[in-house]
């Protein structure tokens, strides 16, 4: 019962989302001429493939907007920011919406930021608008089960957050200055894709 509200709910979103495309675009819209949709779904891991759609859509006259559905919690870093580009792009050319699912948090956020417009659910999960690294540290099981490992380097950071021993003061400095200049690239993304400053 539930898993058919969410259904019905989403099938809503997504025509609430073409419903405001066609305003966007207006009368324009005639015979041949269509309203693409471009699906991001789960983690965000690679980006060619939405890039390639997004593209093709962009350059196609009888296209005369996008919808882009996003339900994802992010993933990594350069691809989002791929697909926040493309759709910069696209958005020049013609409307470019993006209607949010159940989650567009963190990268799923990052790509939403450079639409035209954006609509969710008022349960949609979304923003997040941060960076995070985990580095699992296995150095007191490899410990306790008597293993050890040699590392031959040829650079001093070369092993940075090796999770076969703790990260040293130096070494949280460099990922923390790696990581708080990413997401001042967020912040300035989301910034610039909605018009804020």
């Amino acid at each position: 019962m539930k898993k058919a509200c969410l259904i019905i709910i989403g099938f809503f979103v997504l025509l609430i989302a073409i419903s405001a495309v066609v305003a966007v675009i207006g009368p324009r819209t005639g015979i041949g001429e269509k309203v693409a949709l471009v699906k991001i779904e789960g983690p965000i891991i690679g980006s060619q493939d939405i890039i390639d759609q997004i593209e093709q859509y962009r350059d196609d006259p009888s296209i005369k907007a996008i919808v882009i559905r996003v339900d994802s919690p992010g993933g990594a870093v350069a691809p989002s920011q791929e697909i926040y580009e493309e759709v910069k792009k696209a958005k020049e050319k013609k409307p470019v919406v993006v209607s949010m699912g159940s989650v567009a948090a963190s990268g799923g956020y990052y790509i939403s930021a450079a639409a035209t417009r954006i609509l969710a659910n008022p349960g949609t999960i979304t923003g997040s608008i941060g960076v995070i690294m985990e580095i699992p540290n296995l150095k007191g099981l490899m410990d306790k089960i008597g293993v050890k490992t040699e590392v031959i380097k040829s650079g001093k950071h070369k092993d940075l957050a090796s999770a076969f021993r703790g990260i040293g003061k130096e070494e949280r400095k460099i990922l923390q200055n790696v990581l708080d200049n990413v997401h001042e690239q967020f912040i300035r993304a989301e910034d610039e894709g909605r018009a804020l400053r």
